[in-house]
């Protein structure tokens, strides 16, 4: 028994023995600089986190700004629509009315304003095209973020833009005064116009604008939390 517990004293003390033989100062000097090589890269990768965090925060501030911009800017045209659906409407009145038409007033109107009245509302369209520009560039640079959700960015800004898409086919209908207009192609463009309203454009802008806030706010809230 005793030669036993001599035998594990002499073993415990051989451990310390080489545990002390160990080259301390190496050791030490190899884990610090592994510890600052982990610290180093952990500090690199919080750093692309943050540049990123910044670049998809200054990118959305962008297209925001852009999105008010052209908000602001195809009030004007929509709101001209609104005075030439009144004189469409007057039209009802006309003498020279063909009654026969599947949309009289208008085909009536475009024959006696079109002209004059498609070149005012391209005029206010006009301004538009640089926010519009804008805005759809700048959701082709930012598909390369893979923000998550992103797809509901991209609808609601499709939506926005289409409502400048659609004036321009108001402005193409109406500068056509020479059309065959018992055609069942011209028949349904001139339905198009009469669908195209400022109540409906400002119904789809507002609705799009909510769509597009209440993503922007769940990915700032996503960016700064990270």
């Amino acid at each position: 028994m005793g030669f036993r517990h001599m035998s594990i004293m002499e073993s415990i003390i051989k451990f310390f023995c080489e545990i002390l033989d160990w080259n301390w100062l190496g050791i030490i000097q190899s884990l610090s600089g592994v510890a600052t090589l982990v610290i180093a890269y952990l500090a690199l990768t919080s750093w692309k986190k943050q540049h990123k965090s910044q670049k998809i925060t200054s990118l959305l501030d962008e297209l925001t700004d852009s999105i008010h911009d052209f908000i602001q800017s195809v009030s004007v045209p929509a709101q001209h629509l609104q005075y030439i659906h009144i004189a469409i409407e007057s039209c009802q009145y006309d003498v020279d009315l063909d009654k026969e038409l599947e949309y009289p007033e208008t085909v009536r109107y475009i024959q006696k304003e079109g002209r004059e009245s498609a070149t005012r509302l391209m005029d206010y369209i006009r301004p538009c095209s640089a926010s519009v520009h804008k805005i759809k560039s700048l959701v082709v640079k930012a598909q390369m973020f893979n923000i998550e959700n992103f797809q509901d960015c991209i609808n609601a800004c499709e939506m926005i833009t289409w409502q400048y898409d659609r004036l321009q086919v108001v402005y193409s209908i109406l500068s056509s005064n020479n059309m065959n207009w018992r055609h069942p192609k011209v028949i349904e463009h001139l339905g198009h116009l009469s669908d195209i309203t400022y109540e409906d454009i400002q119904k789809h802008l507002s609705e799009s604008q909510v769509s597009y806030l209440k993503f922007v706010k769940a990915s700032y809230s996503r960016e700064y939390n990270a």
